[in-house]
C-alpha cells in the first residue's frame, strides 16, 4: 500500500466480553480502542490469549453445531445394523432436534456474547480502507447517521467447512456499515440438528432468486415513527445480503495453505446485481481455510452427491482430531463495487461485472496480505 492508503484495523478480538450488553454510547467507545492503523506484519498473527471459561463456551459451540451434524448419521446407521432396541428413541430425539421451533429474526440472537468469544476464538481482525467510501466511517458512530446504500451484497469467501468470520462479520456489521444483514443459505440448514442452531443469528433466508431479491428490496427500517434514529439495540436489516458464492465445489477445493476461490461458470448472483443496482463488497477472509482438513475422496463421489442432494456431505477435522476447528487467526479485507442499475443485463455485462468484481477482490488481497501476515501468498479465482 502506498502512502495514499489509510487502512486500519479493527480487532474484533479486544472487545469487552460483554460488548453486546453495553449502552450503545459505551459500545462506540470500546470499538474505538480497538482500531488502530494498519501494519505490516511477515507472518501470521498468533492466536489472542482468551479465558479457559470463554474457550470452553466457544468448543461446546463447535461440538453442537458441526460435531452434532456428524454424530447423528453415524449413530443412525450403527443403531440399524445392530438392530438395536434404542433406535426407535433415538430416531425421535433427532426428529425433535430437527424440528423444534426456534424464534427467528429476534434482536437477542445478534446481540449476543457468542459473537465476541467467536471473534476471540478466531482472533478476528478487519482491514478496513478509510480512503473506501464504504468504511470511512466504519466503528465510528457517524457510520448510523451515512449507513451503506443498499442493496448491499455482502461476498463471504471462501466457503471452507463454514465460514466463522463471516459469521462474526453478521454480529457486528450494525457498527461496520449501519446495517444488520440477512443471510443466504441452502434451506437444508433449517433442518439439520446442531447446524441449524446458525439460522437464528445469521438471519436465514433461502438462496432463491425470488427471496434474495425480496430481502435486496426491503427497505431497512432505520428509524421510528417520529423520525427518531434507532440505536444499536435495535436490528435494522432489510436491502442487505451475505451470500457464500463458491457453494459446494469451495468445500471441496479448500486446503490449508492455499487461498483458492471456486466459482466456476456461475454468474446467476452477479446477473441479480445488476438487475438490483447492487452494492458489491467482496471480501476475503484469509485464515479460513487453516480452520480444517477436509477429507476428500480423489474420485469426486462425494462432491458430486453433494451437488444432487444440493447439501454438502464431506467428513474433515480440526483441533484434536475432533469438529472443532483450530484457532486460525481470521482476516478481513474487501473489495467494493458499485453496480448500475440494469434491468436486462445481458450476459456480456454480467460477465463483465464477474470479471470487476473477483479481479477487484485479487487486487484488494494482493494489496492487505502484508497486513494479514501473509506477504508470499496469492489468491486464484478458478
Amino acid at each position: 500500500g502506498g502512502a495514499d492508503r489509510d487502512v486500519v484495523a479493527v480487532e474484533l478480538w479486544r472487545l469487552p466480553s460483554d460488548f453486546f450488553s453495553l449502552p450503545p454510547e459505551e459500545q462506540w467507545q470500546a470499538l474505538e480502542r480497538v482500531i488502530s492503523p494498519a501494519k505490516k506484519i511477515s507472518k501470521p498473527r498468533q492466536p489472542c490469549e482468551m479465558s479457559a471459561g470463554e474457550e470452553a463456551i466457544a468448543v461446546a459451540f463447535f461440538l453442537v453445531v458441526l460435531g452434532v451434524p456428524l454424530l447423528v448419521p453415524f449413530v443412525t446407521v450403527l443403531l440399524l445394523a445392530t438392530r438395536s432396541s434404542c433406535t426407535t428413541l433415538w430416531l425421535a430425539l433427532v426428529g425433535v432436534l430437527a424440528l423444534h421451533p426456534m424464534p427467528k429474526f429476534k434482536t437477542w440472537q445478534r446481540r449476543n456474547r457468542i459473537g465476541v468469544i467467536l471473534a476471540k476464538y478466531f482472533t478476528m481482525t478487519m482491514l478496513l480502507d478509510r480512503s473506501n467510501p464504504l468504511f470511512k466511517e466504519a466503528g465510528k458512530r457517524a457510520v448510523e447517521d451515512t449507513p451503506a446504500d443498499v442493496p448491499l451484497v455482502c461476498l463471504a469467501c471462501p466457503h471452507g467447512v463454514l465460514n466463522f468470520g463471516a459469521i462474526v462479520w453478521c454480529f457486528f456489521s450494525r457498527w461496520m456499515c449501519g446495517l444488520d444483514q440477512y443471510t443466504a443459505s441452502a434451506s437444508v440448514v433449517k433442518w439439520v440438528p446442531g447446524l441449524r442452531y446458525l439460522d437464528p443469528p445469521m438471519h436465514c433466508i433461502g438462496v432463491s432468486r425470488q427471496s434474495l431479491k425480496r430481502a435486496l428490496q426491503e427497505r431497512p427500517r432505520l428509524r421510528d415513527e417520529s423520525g427518531k434514529a434507532f440505536d444499536t439495540r435495535t436490528v435494522a436489516r432489510g436491502g442487505m445480503i451475505g451470500i457464500v458464492p463458491d457453494g459446494i465445489a469451495g468445500i471441496f477445493r479448500c486446503k490449508p495453505g492455499q487461498d483458492v476461490l471456486f466459482i466456476g461458470k456461475k454468474r446467476g448472483l452477479m446477473r441479480i446485481c445488476l438487475e438490483e443496482g447492487a452494492l458489491i463488497m467482496g471480501g476475503w477472509f484469509s485464515g479460513t481455510s487453516e480452520m480444517f482438513k477436509i477429507v476428500v475422496d480423489p474420485f469426486g463421489i462425494m462432491e458430486a452427491i453433494s451437488r444432487k442432494l444440493q447439501v454438502s456431505l464431506f467428513l474433515f477435522f480440526g483441533r484434536w482430531g475432533s469438529p472443532v476447528p483450530h484457532r486460525s487467526p481470521v482476516t478481513l479485507f474487501a473489495h467494493t463495487q458499485k453496480c448500475t442499475k440494469n434491468p436486462a443485463p445481458t450476459d456480456e455485462e454480467v460477465d463483465t461485472l464477474h470479471q470487476e468484481v473477483y479481479g477487484g477482490m485479487v487486487k484488494v488481497y494482493d494489496e492487505m496480505r502484508h497486513y494479514a501476515g501473509y506477504p508470499d501468498r496469492r489468491l486464484a479465482i478458478l
